[in-house]
C-alpha cells in the first residue's frame, strides 16, 4: 500500500484536479497545464497536443497531455512500449443542489469514509493521477520499453482526443490500457453507443388576438445518471412533457414559445423547462391544476412554475402542431427501446440495449431531440438507423407544415476483445500480483478502447472507481482503497512490460 505521506500528496493533487473545470464544452487547457506540471515535477518529459475539431459551441482549447519515459522516438512501423490513457474531460455537473456530499459544489472535492467525492473523481481524472504516481516511482529505473502517459480531451463528446491521437500516429505502443472506473475489473467488452438527433423545423406564428397574454414558465427537475444506465436516474424531460400533456388533456390551451432540457446527451437530464402563454380566464384554473399535480405526485421539488403577468408584445408562438410532433417522436423512441429490451444478454448491466432521451434544444427555426442509443453487440446499428428514419418519415406525413429530419450524429463502436490476448493475460497476472481479485467483465458504457482496438492495438480497460451509479451522477466518488490498489497495479504492470520485458 502507499505510505501515508504519498497518499496525502495524491489526495491533495486529486482535489486540485477536481477543482479545475474541464467540462468538455469548456475545454481543458487549465487542467492540461496542471497535469503537465505534475509530470515535469517527477522528471517525466511532457507536452501538450492541441486537438482540433469542428463542433459548434464547443471550446477550441482542447489538449491531449503526453508524457514519455524512455525512448522518445516513435517508430511508425514498429509498435513498442505501453500506453496508459485516461480522459481528463468530464460531463457537466448538472444541478449543483443535487451534490449533497460536496455542499453543492461539484468542483470542491470532499474525502469522507475512505471515499473522495467530486466531478471527475471516478470518471476519470483520478485514474490518470494513479498512473502518474506509479510512473513517478519508477522513473529512475532503466526502461527496456517506453512508457507513454496520455490524458485525452473530448472523450465525453465523441472521443475526439483519442481519435486525433491515433490518426496523427503521435505514439505507436504495443500495448494500450484505457482508464475507466471498472471496480478494478478488466473490461474486455462494451456496448456500441450511437447518438441520434431528430429535428423539427418550423415557422413561428405571430401572437394572435385571442387573449393569450399570461406568460408561464414551467421547470421540471430530475436526477442525472449515466445514459448507459437510464434506470438509475429520473428524466426531467419526460417529467416536463408528461405534465404538459396532462394539462392539454385537462382542456388548457397552451401556446408554446420555448422548450429546453438536458445539457449533454450521454446522461439522464436533471432539468427541463417550457415557456408558454395562457388566456387570462384560464390562469386561476391552471394555478389550481399545478397545485393538484404537485400534490398527487407527492414531490414539490419536482416542478417549479413562474406565473407571469400580461405577456410582452411581439411574441411569436411555435406552431400548435409542434408539441404533438414532439410527443410522437418521443413515442417512437420509447417503442424502439421497448423492442430492444426484448433481446437480452445477462453478462451486461442492464442486460438489454437502452435509449436515453438526453437533450431537448431549441434553436432558430427548429427544435432538436437528441437520443443516446446503447446497443448489445449482436444487434445491427444499421437496422436501428433505418427503423428510426422510417419512423420519422411516417410521423412527418402527419405534420405537413413542419420539416422533420433524422440523422446519426456520431457513433462510438462496441468492443469485444479476446481475453486470451497477450495484454489480457499479463493484466490478469498483474491483478494477482497487486492483490486484486482476478476477473473480466463487460460494461454498457463506451470507452476509448474501441478506437484503439479498431486501429489494431492490443488494448484493455481497467481503473479504480465504481462501475455503476457514480459516473455522470451527482455525488460522483472514487474509493481510496481502489485508488491505492490501482496505483500498485500500474507500478507492477510498468515493471512487467517496460522494465523487465
Amino acid at each position: 500500500m502507499i505510505f501515508l505521506d504519498k497518499m496525502k500528496r495524491l489526495i491533495d493533487e486529486a482535489k486540485r484536479m477536481i477543482s479545475l473545470n474541464s467540462v468538455t464544452s469548456n475545454g481543458n487547457e487549465e487542467l492540461a497545464n496542471y497535469v503537465v506540471g505534475l509530470l515535469r515535477e517527477r522528471g517525466i518529459r511532457s507536452q501538450l497536443q492541441q486537438v482540433t475539431h469542428s463542433m459548434e459551441g464547443i471550446s477550441k482549447r482542447q489538449f491531449n497531455v503526453i508524457g514519455i519515459i524512455g525512448d522518445p522516438l516513435v517508430d511508425r512501423k514498429i509498435r513498442k512500449g505501453l500506453l496508459f490513457s485516461s480522459h481528463l474531460d468530464t460531463v457537466s455537473p448538472g444541478l449543483k443542489e443535487n451534490w449533497t456530499e460536496t455542499a453543492g459544489d461539484p468542483f470542491t472535492a470532499v474525502t469522507r469514509e475512505r471515499k473522495i467525492f467530486g466531478l471527475g473523481a471516478a470518471d476519470a481524472k483520478l485514474d490518470f493521477l494513479c498512473k502518474i504516481h506509479a510512473a513517478g516511482r519508477l522513473r529512475e529505473k532503466k526502461l527496456q520499453n517506453p512508457l507513454y502517459l496520455v490524458g485525452t480531451c473530448g472523450q465525453e463528446l465523441g472521443m475526439f482526443g483519442a481519435k486525433y491521437l491515433i490518426k496523427a500516429l503521435s505514439l505507436n505502443p504495443r500495448y494500450v490500457l484505457i482508464g475507466e472506473p471498472t471496480d478494478l475489473n478488466l473490461v474486455h467488452a462494451h456496448k456500441c453507443d450511437s447518438i441520434f438527433k431528430v429535428s423539427i423545423g418550423y415557422q413561428q406564428v405571430e401572437k394572435d388576438a385571442r387573449g393569450f397574454n399570461r406568460k408561464i414558465q414551467l421547470q421540471s427537475f430530475g436526477v442525472s445518471a449515466h445514459a448507459a444506465h437510464p434506470e438509475g436516474g429520473k428524466n426531467a424531460i419526460f417529467g416536463l412533457l408528461d405534465f404538459l400533456q396532462r394539462a392539454v388533456d385537462s382542456g388548457f390551451e397552451l401556446r408554446f414559445t420555448d422548450f429546453q432540457g438536458g445539457d449533454t446527451v450521454n446522461k439522464v437530464p436533471d432539468s427541463a423547462a417550457a415557456k408558454f402563454f395562457l388566456t387570462s380566464h384560464q390562469l386561476e384554473d391552471f394555478k389550481r391544476f399545478f397545485r393538484e399535480m404537485v400534490r398527487v405526485e407527492g414531490n414539490e421539488k419536482a416542478f417549479r412554475v413562474e406565473l407571469g403577468g400580461v405577456g410582452e408584445t411581439g411574441v411569436r408562438f411555435l406552431p400548435d402542431s409542434v408539441f404533438g410532433c414532439i410527443s410522437e417522436i418521443v413515442g417512437l423512441f420509447e417503442k424502439i427501446a421497448a423492442d430492444l429490451g426484448k433481446v437480452t444478454d445477462e453478462s451486461y448491466s442492464p442486460p438489454h440495449s437502452t435509449v436515453n432521451f438526453g437533450k431537448l434544444t431549441q434553436r432558430l427555426g427548429a427544435i432538436d431531440l437528441s437520443f443516446d442509443v446503447r446497443l448489445l453487440p449482436d444487434l445491427s446499428l444499421e437496422d436501428i438507423e433505418a427503423h428510426i428514419g422510417q419512423g420519422v418519415q411516417k410521423i412527418a406525413k402527419g405534420y405537413p407544415s413542419l420539416n422533420l429530419s433524422a440523422q446519426q450524429e456520431r457513433t462510438n463502436p462496441g468492443l469485444n476483445l479476446n481475453i486470451d490476448s497477450a495484454l489480457a493475460t499479463i493484466c490478469a497476472e498483474t491483478q494477482k500480483a497487486a492483490d486484486i481479485p482476478q476477473g473480466f467483465s463487460k460494461r454498457s458504457t463506451a470507452t476509448e478502447a474501441a478506437q484503439f482496438s479498431r486501429a489494431g492495438y492490443d488494448v484493455m480497460v481497467f481503473g479504480p472507481g465504481p462501475a455503476l451509479n457514480s459516473s455522470h451522477c451527482p455525488n460522483e466518488y472514487n474509493l481510496l482503497d481502489q485508488i491505492e490498489r490501482a496505483t500498485v497495479f500500474y507500478e507492477k504492470l510498468i515493471e512487467r512490460l517496460c522494465i523487465t520485458s
